[in-house]
């Protein structure tokens, strides 16, 4: 017994022994080398790449027979050794000149298309339709170390077989039949003042100063940072202003870390560029850094908007008719109303935030936006409030919405929206959709005619 304990302690002891000393002497080199560069970084890698690391030291202490007379010449030291200059490759063909088209729509060019369908239906009865095709085009102009310029252009051909006042299509009732129509059409500048200021000062205000001129959202509100170009539901800059897009030119940026500053002068004339008297308006809004939506899902801000402005067309076609039917034609009779493409003294200001929530099954966004302000002598309100959640596949979603315009003299208007929409392609960042929307629109308060139901069903692809 005492035999057979000693033989097997004899060999534990020799399992133990011999392992360690083949580590160490596989060792010595490294712990020789060890403040060498490459082994410092090698200390931090796995045990293959420490094995690598030793098996190329230890090459090099003892290089193996020269391949090539380079390869003879090195020193013990030189972490090269051994290894031999590759042939240079055969000069390749040049490549033709590329024509400046090639150019333009090769490098940074983006283009999206749009098809569009949607049928509305009132409770008389009344049928709408509303067919589309269109694109979306932005171009982006770059040196080899920055983006300098964009340009984004979206149209659409329109073809209307009726009309019926969708919430989305506020304005339709201006081109019947078919129309070609286009609703962005501006142009961006970045970091604007970089051709006067040194390379230390261009550094300090990156993203400060960009200069935007064309036709985009009203800067009021969430609709700078909300695309309702292919959805029923929209914001509440229409009904506010009597149109969500207008022709403008400003600079917009962050003010620091937090902040970020939009300031334009608008033409204040809607879809066309016109001055036919109005001053024009201008816009200052403080809004919250992208930060804050990224990492805490709040966005948000402040608005103020002032000047002149052209009374819209759909106001004047509706109180058109109205005053046909109850009172005189003549427009001065018309307690409140605004007789076409008169001027219209406008003072907004405006408060808005939206958030974002992840719960268990989706998302849970809520959105609101509040405005007070006047027209001319008029006071006027304007409230939204907005309730959506979108399944965690991102398939289907339901919406519902409140809003109310008031106006002193005239009335209110208010609805209560509900909306289902089911996606067949829907990616984060809205550059890809495909979507069915069902949208039942009940109208509480009317300035014009009696509340109604409008039923709106749209198929709409955006890729």
């Amino acid at each position: 017994m005492k035999t057979r304990f000693y033989f097997r302690l004899a060999l534990i002891a020799l399992a133990i022994l011999i392992p360690a000393v083949l580590v160490r002497a596989q060792s010595a080199p490294f712990r020789w080398h060890r403040h060498s560069g490459l082994c410092r970084r090698a200390l931090d890698r796995s045990i293959w790449q420490r094995q690598e690391c030793l098996c190329n030291q230890a090459a090099s202490a003892t290089p193996a027979a020269p391949e090539s007379q380079n390869a003879a010449d090195a020193k013990p030291d030189d972490p090269f050794a051994g290894v031999t200059a590759k042939p240079s490759p055969q000069t390749e063909a040049e490549q033709p000149a590329r024509s400046w088209t090639q150019k333009f729509f090769g490098e940074n060019f983006g283009f999206r298309k749009e098809i569009f369908l949607q049928v509305d239906t009132s409770q008389d009865g009344d049928v709408a339709s509303r067919q589309s095709v269109g694109f979306e085009a932005l171009k982006k102009f770059s040196t080899e170390t920055a983006t300098v310029a964009s340009f984004d252009f979206q149209a659409r051909l329109v073809r209307r077989d009726n009309y019926i006042p969708a919430i989305d299509d506020m304005d339709g009732q201006l081109r019947p039949g078919w129309a070609f129509e286009y609703h962005n059409l501006y142009l961006d500048l970045y970091n604007v003042l970089n051709p006067v200021l040194g390379d230390a000062q261009r550094g300090k205000v990156i993203g400060r100063f960009n200069f935007r001129a064309g036709h985009f959202y009203v800067p009021f509100g969430l609709n700078l940072q909300t695309d309702t170009h292919g959805t029923v539901l929209q914001l509440s800059n229409e009904r506010n202003f009597g149109f969500e897009r207008d022709w403008y030119t400003g600079f917009w940026g962050a003010i620091n870390k937090s902040l970020n500053y939009d300031v334009y002068y608008l033409a204040g004339s809607g879809y066309d560029l016109r001055f036919k008297g109005q001053s024009g308006l201008g816009a200052l809004r403080i809004s919250l850094a992208n930060k804050y939506s990224s990492q805490y899902g709040l966005e948000g801000g402040v608005s103020i908007l002032g000047g002149g402005r052209l009374s819209p067309d759909i106001a004047d076609m509706e109180r058109s008719q109205n005053a046909a039917a109850n009172v005189d034609a003549n427009w001065s009779t018309n307690p409140g109303g605004f007789a076409p493409n008169s001027t219209i003294q406008t003072l907004r200001f405006g408060l808005d935030g939206r958030y974002r929530k992840p719960v268990p099954t989706g998302l849970l966004t809520l959105t609101s936006e509040l405005s007070r302000g006047r027209d001319n002598s008029s006071a006027v309100s304007m409230q939204l409030y907005q309730a959506e959640y979108l399944r965690a596949s991102r398939r289907w979603g339901f919406t519902t919405q409140y809003r109310r315009f008031g106006q002193e003299k005239l009335g209110a208007e208010s609805s209560i929206i509900g909306e289902i929409a089911w996606y067949f392609r829907n990616d984060v960042a809205n550059s890809n959709v495909h979507a069915i929307r069902l949208n039942v629109e009940r109208q509480l308060e009317r300035i014009t005619g009696r509340p109604g139901v409008v039923v709106t069903l749209q198929y709409y692809i955006y890729r």
